[in-house]
């Protein structure tokens, strides 16, 4: 199918007023049916009902920032909150590390 042919395809399914979520799934709908992802509009419906996997988190970086240069960045800081008195076994380390990350990344 061309691409004028997929865009006329698609005009019933984005005309009219509708919600935002009626739009995306009738967008759904319209794509699966014309681009032949699905052999009805109905089998259409029924995938776009089904529940979407998460996405996945992206770190979000500086632009030009390199991994190393955050890693370096964020460990200083972790180094300069970790109260090193307070550190006496494995578990009270791991949660001054898990204090100081959260410090150092969700300020």
């Amino acid at each position: 199918m061309d691409r004028a042919a997929y865009n006329r395809c698609m005009t019933p399914f984005m005309k009219g007023s509708k919600t935002r979520e009626q739009r995306q799934f009738d967008m759904c709908v319209g794509a699966k049916a014309c681009s032949g992802k699905a052999a009805s509009r109905d089998e259409a419906e029924r995938i776009c009902s089904l529940p979407k996997e998460p996405k996945q988190r992206v770190s979000k970086r500086k632009k030009g920032a390199s991994c190393e240069a955050e890693v370096i960045t964020v460990s200083q800081c972790m180094l300069d909150k970790i109260d090193f008195k307070r550190v006496m076994n494995q578990n009270s380390f791991q949660q001054e590390i898990v204090n100081a990350l959260v410090q150092c990344q969700c300020q």
